[in-house]
């Protein structure tokens, strides 16, 4: 590797991408990128606080938990951070069973500002 190449590389910053999908449509063309993140945690939260959004969202046309993941799957949103090993549907039971009782839970607007990309 030459200066050159290594001054490339160094200067090249690191970022994560958070792939947002929506359940509805289940079409890449409705599928969209949210870039620049500047690191992967904040990219997790982003996608974590997203997912929990669409879920309490969903919550309030559903009563019971098999009932709250069927419409969150049929009419909700999925967060999935590229190279950041994280999809928040992984998360999906534990939001069922633990309603978001803050608004900082679902808040990913903030965590996009934290991230500079407000």
């Amino acid at each position: 590797m030459n200066i050159t190449e290594e001054t490339n590389l160094m200067s090249k910053k690191e970022s994560f991408t958070v792939l947002i999908i929506d359940n509805f449509h289940m079409d890449p063309e409705e599928d969209y990128l949210i870039e620049g993140f500047p690191t992967k945690d904040l990219a997790v939260e982003f996608a974590r606080r997203w997912v929990r959004e669409s879920l309490e969202e969903n919550r309030k046309k559903a009563k019971t938990a098999e009932e709250i993941r069927k419409t969150w799957r049929a009419f909700g949103e999925n967060a999935v951070v590229l190279d950041g090993n994280y999809r928040g549907s992984s998360e999906l039971d534990y939001f069922i069973l633990n309603p978001a009782t803050k608004k900082e839970q679902t808040d990913w607007k903030a965590i996009k500002k934290l991230a500079g990309l407000e």
